[in-house]
């Protein structure tokens, strides 16, 4: 019987060339992509982030003001090895088992919600990430969350996380991290959060994504009707420009106010000495930015939010004439409809490549992962240009997949 040849690739031992060749494809395909998305929102460091050139350090924020980018330098092969001898493994198709400085990771409850898309850490599966995750920088944030999915030797991670009972609801216990809340809230967990031990009140907080348009279409509907029976003087056919003009205007008033209120209330930091104040930005928008991927808490509870437009609502019959009230607060309303629907998407849709959504969903994850204190707007970016706080997108090599 003839020799079987054997080729080897670091630590694997490959019975045949086509076996060695696939692998290898395999692997610097994934490099590549890996390679091509990595200014994807997990991949800053800190509140001022820089990039890193293999040991050559640039002063330089990645929110650049031009379209260059720096390549890494990626040897093929060097610091990637196998979990898995590759002749005899049997993979669990409900796992996806990745390795990081002699740890074992089970992401595959993480691909979906990946900045860079899925399609980057396919080719990783059951390989040593060592290399990528240095050669790629990625942000404090995004180290914190892949922790949650290490399979052991939490320590690093479980410090952080067990300032709060997480078995327990949460709100009754936030207001006492005192001046370790903005470090805990701002490090993303994969997890559901409790606010309330009532039921009653937890339904009241948690809001699938179909109930907004299922409360505010009705609304919209009875504001314009209001508008052409009560407000509207004349013709109907003649006062088209002036309905158009008021329901466009509520619609760019909406995208000021989703601007300003995430901006200037649901970013403000809370003193660190009040409990009342910590509690109250935990229920507003911290909770959102602590647990990104839950996926009841993406869009506002319909009560709290027909609360804010009855003030609203009061507040536009003293600003805006009487025939343009009505249009323009129905103007609003399909402002904030659109932006509750824009958001749930970022977060769970998979959009195109350049798509508006496509590049809103980068943009956003952009905010959550790196910069906490730019990139407010959601729906549009109008605001962000007008006040200085855009982040700039970077091009490519690869569109992104979801």
């Amino acid at each position: 019987m003839l020799a079987r040849r054997r080729f080897h690739r670091e630590d694997i031992t490959f019975s045949d060339e086509t076996q060695y060749k696939t692998s290898r494809d395999s692997l610097l395909t994934g490099r590549d992509l890996f390679a091509a998305s990595t200014d994807e929102g997990f991949i800053l460091h800190g509140e001022t982030p820089v990039v890193y050139n293999q040991s050559q350090e640039k002063d330089t924020r990645m929110v650049e003001k031009s379209e260059s980018r720096v390549e890494p330098k990626v040897t093929p092969h060097n610091g990637i090895t196998r979990v898995y001898q590759a002749d005899n493994v049997t993979e669990n198709p409900h796992e996806f088992i990745v390795k990081y400085k002699g740890r074992k990771y089970d992401i595959q409850n993480l691909l979906k919600k990946h900045p860079g898309g899925s399609r980057i850490m396919k080719p990783y599966k059951g390989l040593n990430v060592d290399e990528a995750m240095v050669t790629n920088s990625h942000s404090i944030a995004a180290f914190h969350l892949f922790e949650e999915f290490v399979q052991s030797n939490q320590e690093e991670y479980q410090e952080i996380e067990r300032l709060v009972d997480w078995n327990a609801p949460l709100l009754s216990q936030v207001g006492s991290l005192g001046d370790r809340y903005w470090e805990w809230v701002n490090l993303p967990v994969n997890r559901p959060i409790r606010l309330f031990a009532s039921n009653g009140l937890e339904r009241l907080t948690v809001t699938p994504w179909y109930m907004v348009p299922a409360v505010w279409i009705p609304i919209i509907f009875f504001l314009l009707y209001r508008g052409c029976s009560i407000d509207l003087k004349g013709n109907f056919v003649d006062s088209i420009p002036q309905i158009s003009f008021a329901i466009s205007w509520g619609i760019l008033l909406w995208t000021f106010l989703e601007y300003t209120l995430h901006r200037k209330l649901f970013h403000m930091k809370p003193p660190a000495d009040s409990k009342i104040f910590i509690t109250l930005h935990f229920l507003l928008h911290g909770l959102h930015h602590k647990a990104p991927f839950d996926e009841q808490r993406l869009v506002f509870p319909p009560v709290p939010a027909m609360l804010l437009a009855v003030v609203f609502y009061t507040a536009y019959e003293m600003v805006f004439p009487v025939a343009m009230m009505n249009f323009a607060a129905g103007g609003v309303a399909i402002g904030y409809l659109c932006y509750d629907m824009t958001h749930y998407y970022l977060h769970y849709g998979s959009p195109k490549a350049e798509t508006y959504m496509y590049v809103m969903k980068r943009y956003h994850n952009y905010h959550h992962f790196s910069y906490h204190d730019e990139g407010f707007g959601i729906s549009s970016r109008l605001w962000d240009y007008v006040f200085g706080t855009a982040i700039t997108l970077r091009n490519l090599k690869k569109a992104i997949e979801w």
